[in-house]
């Protein structure tokens, strides 16, 4: 008898390579990983823990799925020709997608950043003004119908 690839648990019956469904489709993340990204499982979780266990920017860990696996983060890399490009960091799905993906090189993301330290408007007005907000309006009640 031989030994699970992966794990390293018994093979029974017609198992060739994988003890089950899960090691199966850990073998195959492992070998995209690598191909795409040049990197192995073992960085991959190198990478993560110098995170601090979740996303780069948000904090955020990932969570499980009802079926007991976990959500799958994105390795973050820049796209400097075409998909080629240095790995920065492993990100949740909405910080890839939504922040970094929208702003799409790093200038945008200092100038964001920029604005956010130093706002023009406190260099217009040589102080900061804080907005009072919306009044708040007095709902009156419904009148119930007899």
């Amino acid at each position: 008898m031989t030994d699970c690839v992966v794990c390293g648990g018994l093979l029974t019956g017609r198992q060739k390579k994988y003890c089950s469904a899960i090691c199966q489709k850990q073998a195959g993340r492992a070998a995209w990983i690598a191909k795409v990204y040049g990197i192995t499982l073992a960085e991959w979780d190198r990478i993560l823990e110098e995170q601090g266990g979740g996303c780069g920017i948000c904090e955020r860990k990932p969570r499980t799925k009802p079926d007991g696996s976990e959500e799958v983060f994105h390795l973050d890399h820049e796209h400097a020709k075409g998909q080629a490009g240095p790995v920065r960091g492993i990100l949740c799905p909405y910080c890839n997608t939504r922040l970094i993906g929208r702003l799409k090189d790093h200038t945008k993301a200092q100038r964001m950043a920029d604005y956010l330290r130093e706002p023009p408007a406190t260099r217009a007005l040589g102080r900061t003004v804080i907005a009072p907000g919306r009044p708040k309006v007095k709902r009156r009640p419904k009148r119930r119908q007899p």
